[in-house]
């Protein structure tokens, strides 16, 4: 027989994300998903300095105003 007590959990839950461009707020688990999240250590050399972290949150709103003519967007059935 197994019995089992709780115990504290140092396991964080995801509440919200703010995104660094438009400041909105998001609280769906369906926008989380869509978000572009970057986070870089900066090496030797770096313009940001050694050793340095960046970090981005965009919703993806912002993704296609910001970046959108960067990208190429493909359906993921058409990858080989």
């Amino acid at each position: 027989m197994k019995i089992y007590i709780p115990v504290p959990s140092e396991e964080m839950e995801l509440k919200k994300i703010i995104c660094d461009s438009c400041k909105k707020e998001y609280t769906d688990e369906f926008e989380f998903e869509e978000f572009l999240s970057i986070g870089k250590e900066n090496g030797y050399g770096s313009i940001f300095g050694d050793g340095t972290v960046l970090h981005l949150d965009l919703c993806q709103y912002c993704v296609k105003k910001i970046l959108g003519q960067y990208l190429t967007i493909f359906n993921k059935d058409d990858i080989a």
